[in-house]
């Protein structure tokens, strides 16, 4: 591997210390007057969440505190920037007379804090300005008539009453998107038979939800509703509200569950299980590239590519020995892809991963359209494979007290089962497969940076190396 690459193996201390929620706490108690004093106690920081914004780092914590007059507790969500080396001075968060912070107290709105050890400047979240129908989609009353009036725009469900629901939130990423289960309970007997006793809302920051609405409809009325993989029913789009209401899908686990506890246990009956999970995935994926579906941007390697590059750039804004760490790997893998043009395009999931992959009595579901596109197939091929092996390096059990060789090993044994099955169903270039995978296995290293996930670099690391040392003829790295 280009020896540029080797900068990329170990985030800088700046970065990896606010991920150490003991740091953090120790910094806010000796920084925030009503903790210093004692008139409030921090009971735990939870760090929820790191992104790479721009060319800046964002943070959100999860502050938990004493309640008032031996109340409950309660949990504080307060956001900071970090401000890398380099990009001058923390900025000075007004003070009173005594020199010490001036404004509204812990978590009000209005509140900040600046941590110089940490070089992060805190302030106070309220809500979640990214996903402003949020409030409406978890309170039981507002969203129960919300439900009703979307899902009876449908002529299959003009009648559909709804007497109440009860919400749960599934998966949550502040800022970017909410997925929100609901059970829905009717008048005694005044439910038809077809009505849902259970739907998904899903509400999104930018276009998602309008894509993955037009994509489940296209696929909906598409061979896919007969292919055997179940797609939840698409119900509504609410453009004002960015909200997409959806059929369940049965589930008893996830692909990636499946894969952990097949990893995990060492039960030859699992593996089996898993051999099948794959092989009847690897079908479905393959159903879905050729479907027929013509609907979607068109996503290219070179598109990709691009993208990878940008990061980079935006990484280096702040830590500039990256800066030009990744050129020889990225200009080599674009001759080579020159030489080897893509697959035709055809319908595709785009984050195809395992999570994605819903199992039940033996029947497999697929989730999560929202960057449903037009695409060459090894880019879901690839992302998947790359999953496949990222999740066998993590998986505990036999192998956990092995070496990465042996832990990687299992994970490339399945994402090449993976591809063999795919194979049988549908042609796909293995070399443009390893092209795209090389990408992914790059954006995982990547990640670790923009996410600041210290834990993983090496993992990312490790599997990034043997796939370049492995891809096709041709790709020298």
């Amino acid at each position: 591997m280009d020896d540029g690459l080797e900068r990329f193996a170990e985030l800088p201390p700046w970065l990896v210390a606010v991920t150490d929620d003991d740091r953090v706490a120790d910094a806010l108690v000796s920084a925030v007057p009503e903790l210093r004093d004692g008139t409030r106690q921090l009971l735990a920081c939870k760090l929820e969440r790191v992104r790479l914004k721009g060319r800046s780092w964002t943070v959100i914590y999860d502050l938990t505190l004493d309640g008032p007059a031996a109340g409950p507790s309660e949990v504080v969500r307060v956001r900071g920037t970090i401000l890398p080396p380099g990009d001058g001075a923390p900025r000075r968060v007004a003070t009173g007379p005594d020199g010490t912070p001036a404004g509204p107290p812990l978590g009000a709105q209005g509140w900040r804090a600046e941590l110089p050890g940490l070089r992060l400047l805190l302030e106070a979240e309220q809500g979640d300005p990214g996903l402003p129908a949020l409030p409406r989609l978890t309170d039981p009353d507002q969203a129960r008539a919300l439900l009703e009036e979307s899902i009876r725009s449908s002529p299959a469900y003009a009648g559909l009453r709804i007497r109440s629901c009860t919400p749960r939130v599934m998966r949550y990423k502040p800022g970017s998107r909410c997925t929100i289960l609901y059970e829905l309970d009717y008048d005694q007997g005044a439910a038809d038979p077809s009505w849902p006793e259970v739907v998904v809302a899903k509400t999104y920051h930018g276009d998602k939800g309008r894509v993955a609405w037009a994509g489940m409809r296209a696929l909906w009325e598409s061979p896919m509703a007969t292919s055997g993989v179940a797609i939840a029913e698409p119900l509504a789009f609410l453009p004002e509200l960015n909200v997409l209401v959806q059929g369940p899908i049965p589930e008893e686990q996830t692909l990636r569950e499946a894969l952990q506890e097949a990893l995990r246990g060492g039960d030859p009956a699992a593996a089996r299980d898993l051999h099948d999970h794959l092989a009847t995935t690897a079908a479905g994926l393959a159903a879905l590239h050729t479907c027929g579906v013509r609907l979607g941007e068109l996503l290219t390697w070179e598109d990709e590519l691009a993208e990878v590059r940008e990061v980079v750039d935006r990484l280096a804004a702040s830590v500039p020995e990256l800066a030009a760490a990744a050129a020889p790997l990225l200009a080599r893998l674009e001759a080579v892809a020159a030489e080897h043009p893509a697959d035709p395009a055809g319908p595709a999931h785009r984050s195809f991963r395992l999570p994605q992959v819903l199992l039940s009595g033996g029947r497999l579901g697929f989730i999560d359209f929202d960057g449903f596109c037009q695409a060459e197939p090894a880019l879901d091929v690839a992302l998947f494979r790359a999953t496949v092996k990222s999740v066998g390096m993590t998986a505990g059990g036999e192998g956990e007290a092995a070496g990465p060789e042996a832990r990687l090993a299992r994970g490339k044994e399945l994402a090449d089962l993976f591809l063999d099955r795919y194979a049988e169903h549908a042609p796909i270039s293995r070399t443009r497969v390893a092209l795209w995978e090389s990408l992914d296995l790059f954006t995982m290293v990547l990640h670790s940076w923009t996410k600041a996930k210290p834990a993983r670099i090496s993992d990312a690391m490790f599997m990034l190396r043997d796939h370049l040392a492995t891809v096709p003829a041709g790709v020298k790295v």
